[in-house]
C-alpha cells in the first residue's frame, strides 16, 4: 500500500514574509504603572465601604458566635505556646549531644511529644534524638579537640628573593620605565 502524499504549503515569493513585531517594554510598564495607580484608588474608594461591611458583619453576629471565635482564637495561641514548649525541650536536651541543637529541631518534628494533658515526652525526645545522632554521626558535638588548622597562604614565601616578597607587576614595569628614562 502507498502512504499518502502530503502537500507542503507553497509560500507566495511575491508576498514578503512580516519580520515578527518587537515588544515596546517601557510603553507596557507604563500601561501596567497606570493600571496599578488605577485600582490604587479603586481600593481607596472602597475602604469605608469594607470598613462599613465588617461592622455590619461584627454586629450581626450573636454572643454564641464571638464566645466561639474568641475560643477558637484562644485555642490556637495555646497550640502555638505548647509546641513552642516542646520545641524549647527538645533543643535543651540537644544541647549536651548535638553541635547545633537547631538541627535536631529540623529532624523531629514536636508536636508528636505533646500528651494530650499537656505534659511533654521527654523520654520519647531522648530516644529520637539518640536515633538521629546514629543517622546522623556528623552532627554529634566533638569531644572538644580542636579542628586541625587549614593553612593560610603566605605571599612572602618563595615569591621574592632573600626572603622579601616581590613586588607587584606594576610596580615592576614602573620602575623598568623609570630605569629606561634616567639613561
Amino acid at each position: 500500500m502507498s502512504e499518502p502524499v502530503v502537500e507542503q504549503p507553497v509560500e507566495n515569493p511575491e508576498t514578503p514574509a512580516e519580520p515578527p513585531k518587537e515588544t515596546d517594554w517601557k510603553a507596557e510598564a507604563r500601561k501596567w504603572e497606570q493600571r496599578a495607580k488605577e485600582n490604587a484608588s479603586k481600593l481607596k474608594e472602597a475602604e469605608p465601604i469594607v470598613s462599613q461591611w465588617k461592622a455590619l458583619e461584627e454586629a450581626s453576629k450573636t454572643e454564641l458566635q464571638r464566645q466561639q471565635e474568641e475560643a477558637t482564637r484562644w485555642q490556637t495561641e495555646a497550640q502555638t505556646w505548647r509546641t513552642r514548649a516542646v520545641s524549647s525541650r527538645v533543643e535543651t536536651l540537644a544541647a549536651a549531644d548535638f553541635a547545633d541543637p537547631s538541627d535536631a529541631l529540623s529532624a523531629i518534628d514536636p508536636a508528636k511529644y505533646l500528651g494530650a494533658g499537656g505534659e511533654i515526652d521527654e523520654a520519647a525526645i531522648k530516644a529520637d534524638l539518640t536515633a538521629v545522632l546514629e543517622k546522623k554521626p556528623h552532627w554529634r558535638k566533638t569531644d572538644g579537640a580542636p579542628l586541625p588548622r587549614v593553612p593560610a597562604p603566605n605571599p612572602a614565601q618563595g615569591s621574592g628573593v632573600d626572603g622579601r616578597a616581590a613586588n607587584d607587576p606594576a610596580t615592576q614595569f614602573a620602575a623598568l620605565i623609570q630605569q629606561q628614562l634616567n639613561r
